[in-house]
């Protein structure tokens, strides 16, 4: 080369060019570029991974995977391939000419895992500064629950559901505790990106549990469930956000070996899992005595619904259903025969399919349920597509669409009902009752005649003849363009709806027991709700050390409710259910409000070496809901995590990974709709020929603040020994206050109550999530996931002048669930014993316990813990898996023991009853008794009580005192077994579950 150079140019320049040349030579052979192409899979199955980001490290050269996983990118040969996607753990591989195979395994809690965070937003595990859980579509759709809510039951961290009547009814999530005093506490639901309403509609007069609309939705569509607990977390979504976000994502199309098409199909069977405890020695009647006539008081006593009857012997006794003389025997199973196995039948399929420029699923899933309450039933049908199309390299449109139809004859009654509640009535029914007969007697007749005549109609007649139908439309959707106007800056609009009609019909037969004339109602609800938001993503490398992510945008919120009810409150003609049909008036009444909200948001984060990040949130929302001084509220929220291992190099067999975090965040919510200004309704009848207006019993308020929400969280999440085990900790704490009360003022205002910005709730607690794999080998793997979680609630205040000390939640009778000054929040709080110094229950002359004059709080119906365990068993394809579950501390009352123990149908009120249960033996009107009971307690003057009573004095005396029926909620459930099946060749990759829930 120097003979070449010499000889080319004088010699005096020779030495000085050659060098020159080397230099320039020695930079191009380092910055020489190569198209880096390759295909990248996820693991167990091999299928393609279309989305996956790849990134050349240190640049911002970045490109994704398109349906088939096949990428390219341009790169030097000596920089290196960082390739992410959401679920997966990261891979770094060098640029090469030849073309790279890569494989993505699921992540299992490395801090490398990417979730999906607010907004959609896609963000590395480690570069949070709050807890994120995520669910998977396997923990969801292989369970085979209709409503997914119940799907969560136990597997997550701080996460507690609770649910009234199975499958059928509404259940409830409450994320960290309660935040607001009076609100609702349920998170936010969030589906692909956009909120969906989950507000339970009960109706005027609520005879029926109706199943809360998320319920709508089909686990099998779903793709992950990602909890955002908590502000810190949520801050980015709004007003609705105080109380947690559970992120939805639905599943998309993707390239597939063989057909795409996806069959699922299960049956599920449900029994009662527990019943009180009847007792069997005695029947129906009053002081021993009982004969049927006519079951209204033609007998004796054949018009009391209760138990303290004669001792059931086989002696002959007029009974039900003619009055004849039958064998007066128990029925034991007599409540347990009414009620029948339910089934529930799960047939989908699904086709789904990519392109490099399109992908698409479309789905159909149709459920059927049969209660285990006779002619209870209800059925879904669920259509859903979701697709995108890249128009041009830059922009791309988005589509997802759901219709669901809800369809039911009749929902099983709840609500204490005489006319719709057969529980009711089974805590008042006689032991000697036979059900079979009462069946028969109905089929055969259809009458309402009944063991009772006085209050009941037949259980079979009530099943079938009073009913609740309801019919549900829903149409959730969104539609998206994206457009990349350069590689680091991105352009997002769109536009969501939510929207559904609700239709019921109630029922009431003629000849039904205490509504002889029946009645008929037609309930209707028409909600919609839309979002429209534009936002602007920059993601962009500074240098080899600082990253940094912006987003800002805006949306726009508008809803509407409709409810229009109306009642026949008597027939004129039997069997004829329609609103002309009415020999009275009716009675409507319509519900309407509209709402919008206007908002402004943004988040950046900026990273450095990526192992040190700070996040930062902001919004602005203007509520129409608010006065205009105070329509306008702004919430920030700042979060920081470092990564312990990466930032002090900590390489370890003992300890692979190691980071802190914590954060903090204010968050806003605003009111429901029409709370500020005083109205004057119409009412009945009118004042000759002019109409008549009222004032409203609540005061509202032309001042009314938003309810603000303080929140701090840290927390510490750990692996060791190669990720073989796994620690998430969590410690946070919350303050909300402005609270939005209705709070009771004197009727001398002209109103009851009046709507005050008021009271402050706290909220603390910690969250543990742990994870440990005690056997791995080739073929088989043992991997254990716990979780626990406490909270603590107290309510500091109800108002600023300290004057309100308790705020009624919710009442059955005489208990309370309220909320107290000083008491965790959900305190029970009704009647007591009168004790003495000692605790000593005090007795009256009669021998009955003395009630304490003031109320007091018998306990809290929320839990001190509650945590749960999930042992999985994996033998190569076929898996074993074992959830249980547990909620410890927390009280809960008891109306049923309360009402069976005063009707004497229960065990319980066997002791004392006779000489053989150890009653004891007292004279009364020259008679002799051995029904006779001491109460365990003191007199006045603080002797041992020796007062002997009637055991149905005893029993029916307890019913006074809501302390007697406080019991603990702790409790620990089999909550779900799961064997499964996989099968796993080119173009066939069928799967078999054998699901078993609640099993104890």
């Amino acid at each position: 080369m120097k003979k070449l150079l010499t000889a080319l140019v004088p010699d005096r320049h020779g030495l000085l060019l050659a060098g020159l040349m080397l230099i320039i030579f020695s930079f191009s052979s380092q910055a020489q570029s190569i198209v880096v192409k390759g295909v990248v899979t996820g693991k167990p199955d091999g299928l393609p991974l279309d989305g996956v980001t790849v990134r050349v490290k240190g640049s911002g050269r970045t490109t994704q995977t398109n349906t088939e996983g096949k990428f390219e990118i341009q790169a030097g040969l000596r920089e290196v391939l960082q390739f992410s996607f959401v679920g997966y753990s990261p891979v770094e591989l060098p640029a090469s000419e030849t073309a790279l195979q890569v494989s993505l395994e699921q992540a299992k809690g490395s801090l490398n895992e990417v979730v999906v965070t607010a907004l959609g937003i896609v963000r590395q595990k480690k570069s949070l500064g709050y807890a994120v859980q995520e669910l998977k579509s396997k923990d969801i759709s292989e369970t085979s629950e209709p409503n997914l809510v119940n799907t969560i039951e136990g597997k997550v961290a701080g996460v507690r559901v609770t649910n009234s009547q199975g499958d059928m009814g509404s259940s409830r999530i409450v994320i960290r505790g309660e935040t607001s005093i009076s609100g609702n506490n349920q998170p936010l639901f969030v589906i692909n990106g956009f909120p969906v309403d989950n507000d339970q509609q009960v109706g005027t007069a609520p005879s029926r549990d109706f199943a809360n609309p998320i319920s709508d939705i089909n686990p099998n569509d779903i793709e992950s469930i990602s909890f955002l607990k908590g502000p810190n977390a949520a801050a980015l979504y709004g007003s609705r956000a105080a109380h947690g976000v559970v992120l939805i994502k639905t599943k998309s199309g993707r390239k597939k070996k063989g057909v795409g098409i996806t069959v699922n199909s299960n049956t599920s069977f449900d029994n009662l899992l527990t019943l009180p405890k009847y007792q069997n020695v005695f029947g129906q009647g009053a002081n021993g005595e009982f004969a049927y006539k006519d079951g209204a008081g033609g007998g004796v006593n054949d018009n009391v619904d209760e138990s303290w009857g004669p001792k059931m012997n086989g002696q002959l006794i007029p009974q039900f259903f003619d009055g004849t003389p039958q064998p007066f025997v128990a029925h034991p199973d007599n409540v347990k025969s009414f009620f029948k196995t339910g089934v529930s039948y799960s047939n989908g399929v699904s086709i789904g399919d990519a392109g490099d420029k399109y992908d698409y699923r479309f789905g159909v899933n149709t459920q059927k349920m049969f209660g285990v309450i006779p002619n209870s039933d209800l059925g879904r049908n669920n259509f859903s597509i979701n697709s995108t199309l890249k128009l041009d390299p830059k922009l791309t449109l988005s589509v997802n669409a759901n219709y669901v139809q809800t369809n039911s004859g009749n929902l099983p009654g709840s609500g204490g009902k005489r006319s719709t509640s057969t529980m009711l009535q089974f805590i008042w029914m006689g032991r000697q009752v036979d059900m079979d007969k009462l069946r028969d007697h109905y089929n055969s007749t259809g009458s309402p005649l009944n063991w009772n005549n006085a209050y009941y109609s037949n259980p079979f007649f009530v099943a079938n003849q009073n009913t609740v139908s309801q019919r549900r439309d829903r149409l959730i959707g969104n539609i998206g363009l994206s457009y990349k106007i350069t590689s680091e800056l991105t352009a997002n609009l769109k536009s969501a709806t939510d929207y559904y009609t609700d239709r019921r019909k109630l029922k009431i037969a003629y000849g039904t027991s205490g509504t002889p004339f029946g009645s008929y109602e037609e309930d209707a609800y028409t909600i919609s709700e839309t979002n429209t938001e534009f936002t602007l993503n920059y993601n962009k490398k500074l240098n080899e050390d600082f990253g940094f992510e912006v987003l800002g945008g805006t949306n726009l919120r508008t809803k509407s409710f409709q409810e229009n009810d109306q009642k026949a409150p008597r027939l004129a003609v039997a069997g004829l259910y329609t609103l002309t049909n009415s020999r009275d008036p009716l009675v409507s009444s319509n519900n309407f409000y509209k709402l919008k909200t206007y908002s402004l948001f943004g988040s950046a984060q900026l990273s450095y070496k990526n192992y040190a990040f700070v996040n930062f949130t902001a919004r602005n929302d203007w509520a129409s809901t608010l006065p205009i001084n105070n329509l306008s509220y702004f919430y920030p929220s700042v979060s920081a995590s470092l990564v312990l291992s990466d930032a002090f190099d900590i390489k370890s067999d003992a300890l692979s990974y190691a980071k802190v975090r914590g954060g903090w965040s204010k968050v806003g919510a605003d009111a429901t709709a029409y709370q500020l200004l005083n109205t004057y309704p119409f009412i009945t009848p009118t004042f000759g020929s002019n109409p008549q207006l009222t004032a409203g019993t609540l005061d509202l308020n032309p001042n009314l603040k938003p309810e603000t929400t303080t929140s701090e969280e840290i927390g510490l999440e750990a692996g060791f020994f190669n990720n073989r085990v796994r620690l998430d900790l969590s410690l946070y704490h919350s303050s909300s206050y402005n609270q939005i009360l209705n709070v009771d003022v004197s009727n001398t205002t002209g109103y009851s109550q009046k709507l005050v910005n008021a009271g402050r709730l706290n909220n603390k607690g910690i969250e543990v999530q742990l994870g440990f794999v005690p056997v791995k080998t080739t073929h088989f793997t043992w991997d254990v996931n716990a979780n626990y979680a406490a909270n603590r609630s107290r309510l500091q205040s109800l108002d600023n002048q300290g004057l309100l000390k308790n705020y009624v939640l919710g009442s059955d009778g005489s208990i309370q669930t309220v909320a107290t000054v000083g008491q965790a929040y959900g305190s029970l709080f009704g009647t007591a014993f009168l004790r003495d110094a000692q605790g000593q229950i005090i007795v009256n002359d009669d021998g009955t316990p003395a009630t304490n004059p003031t109320n007091k709080v018998l306990g809290k119906y929320t839990p001190d813990w509650l945590g749960g365990i999930t042992n999985t068993f994996t033998y190569d394809h076929i898996s074993l898996s074992v959830l249980v579950d547990g909620s410890f501390g927390g009280r809960q009352y008891s109306s049923t023991n309360a009402t069976g123990v005063y009707t004497g149908v229960l065990e319980s009120t066997l002791p004392g009853r006779d000489a053989a249960h150890g009653g004891l033996s007292y004279t009364a009107g020259g008679k002799t008794y051995d029904d006779g009971i001491i109460f365990k307690g003191v007199t006045k003057d603080g002797k041992a009580n020796q007062a002997i009573i009637p055991a149905s004095q005893y029993y029916k005396a307890l019913n006074n005192f809501d302390e007697a029926w406080i019991y603990s909620s702790s409790f620990v459930k089999l909550r779900e077994v799961k064997l499964a099946m996989r099968f796993l060749r080119s173009g066939y990759r069928p799967s078999s579950s054998r699901v078993r829930r609640s099993a104890w």
